[in-house]
């Protein structure tokens, strides 16, 4: 297998990774992630994307993944809390309700042949895994395949797409809620809670990839990956 990064600082997605026994590096992209979108599942895929041509265009000739999740709530996204007021006025929002997790993903592959007709198999490849994930969790999963980038040298393949995940929560008093957030784990967490962690208790179900919720849907990236091992 070619060289593999993961272009991201997640402590959560390099131990979700470290689980396909694939062997990796962390290289954390510094670009600048300031995009103005708002629709969730279109925003993680192109943040995804910038952090994944970054380190593509100074890595060449290694695999590439980047990720970003976000936490949407009656379509509004919900980022990392500054304040515990906003951690609390974030989980008091989809207390006894329903809400979204995207992560959006993209895979930087160098051609491994220069046969047209060997690259096509594997796109087609890739493209039915993508079709089969979507009907497994019954969402739409938006995915883009593509050839060739200015952002870096050579002929490579670029697999884009987002997985999202319902999250069902529990009902919460106040004292659940101000409990949780003063141990302190909310907030470097984006939608004020880790569903790894000690808001485990207040989740009722989720309604497709528990490991979307904690940042890397692996089975999904592990799918594509395998296609170049």
């Amino acid at each position: 297998m070619k060289r593999l990064i993961l272009a991201s600082a997640s402590p959560r997605r390099k131990e979700i990774l470290s689980k396909t026994g694939l062997e990796f590096e962390i290289i954390v992209s510094d670009c600048d992630e300031n995009i103005d979108e708002k629709q969730p599942d279109i925003l993680v895929m192109e943040l995804s994307k910038l952090k994944a041509s970054d380190i593509a265009s100074k890595n060449p000739d290694a695999m590439v993944i980047g990720a970003d999740t976000v936490v949407s709530h009656k379509g509004l996204i919900m980022g990392k809390p500054k304040t515990r007021e906003e951690a609390i006025k974030m989980i008091q929002n989809f207390a006894d309700d329903i809400h979204q997790v995207y992560t959006g993903i993209t895979l930087i592959i160098p051609a491994t042949t220069e046969n047209e007709n060997e690259q096509a198999v594997v796109k087609e490849k890739i493209q039915k895994t993508l079709e089969d994930f979507e009907k497994r969790y019954g969402k739409k999963t938006t995915y883009s395949l593509s050839e060739d980038s200015d952002a870096y040298p050579g002929k490579h393949l670029t697999v884009t797409y987002n997985v999202c995940t319902d999250v069902h929560v529990l009902p919460m008093t106040e004292e659940e809620i101000c409990r949780y957030v003063d141990t302190g784990e909310p907030m470097d967490k984006a939608g004020a809670y880790a569903i790894q962690g000690m808001f485990a208790p207040y989740i009722s179900k989720i309604d497709g990839d528990y490991y979307n919720v904690v940042g890397l849907p692996i089975s999904s990236v592990y799918s594509i990956l395998k296609e170049f091992t």
